[in-house]
């Protein structure tokens, strides 16, 4: 007996993919990260970082990063503006007569 050739087995997976509901390939894909939404509200779908997983420390882990990724910006974000403030700092304050 010979094998189907390549063109069968690729319609076999398609239409395997088909017969799967929608809702659940979008669960599948969340669970591998590949779809979770960035801010971080969805991080406890990931498989991997599930209590009995491979990496059940993980959450946390992603959690800091988030929270110390968020400040860095936070200050970035203060530095540029207390840069801003010192550029106009002499223009804004001289433009004001007072008698």
């Amino acid at each position: 007996m010979r094998a189907p050739p390549v063109d069968v087995y690729l319609q076999w997976i398609v239409d395997a993919w088909k017969s799967l509901p929608d809702e659940l390939i979008k669960k599948l894909f969340k669970g591998c990260a590949l779809t979770t939404v960035l801010g971080g509200s969805e991080d406890h779908l990931i498989h991997c970082f599930k209590t009995n997983s491979e990496v059940p420390s993980g959450l946390d882990a992603l959690k800091k990063a988030r929270m110390e990724r968020s400040l860095e910006e936070l200050e970035d974000l203060i530095e540029e503006v207390d840069l801003s403030e010192e550029e106009y700092q002499e223009d804004s304050d001289s433009s004001f007569i007072f008698d």
